[in-house]
């Protein structure tokens, strides 16, 4: 199983590095006032989430600004989006790390071919699986369940 499209990785890619054109192309930071606000500004993040470390100085910023205004739009509303499911979450990460599925397996030292299974859920990630997981990527355990 491949981790992302390669149209979902173009549009990653494609996305513009400087702040000002991330304003003026994608989104406007803006106080969030309702869901189709919500749900614009969470489409807008969604193809740097993940990619802290590949981003350039100004998606930095305008990622953790708009991702402000998301969390802020979420208090004030007690509307939380849904968590993606953890397929999702996981093609997400080994895509921003560079890492195909067989790669996954022989991290969480299995066959390579067990990093698919595990990806789109035919086998369940174990305990011991989930902390070497969240040692590996400094993420809390929590992500992977």
């Amino acid at each position: 199983m491949k981790t992302l499209t390669p149209s979902k990785r173009s549009a990653a890619k494609a996305l513009p590095a400087d702040y000002a054109t991330l304003c003026r192309n994608v989104w406007l930071p803006r106080p969030i006032h309702d869901k189709a606000e919500h749900e614009a500004a969470l489409a807008a993040v969604g193809p740097l989430w993940g990619r802290e470390h590949s981003m350039t100085a100004d998606q930095a910023d305008w990622f953790a600004l708009v991702t402000d205004l998301i969390a802020d739009f979420e208090d004030r509303t007690g509307r939380k989006a849904k968590p993606l499911p953890l397929a999702q979450r996981l093609a997400a990460l080994l895509d921003a790390h560079g890492m195909k599925a067989a790669d996954f397996g022989r991290l969480l030292e299995l066959e390579p071919s067990m990093g698919s299974k595990l990806i789109n859920g035919t086998r369940q990630l174990t305990a011991a699986h989930i902390r070497a997981l969240a040692a590996h990527f400094a993420l809390p355990a929590e992500y992977f369940l």
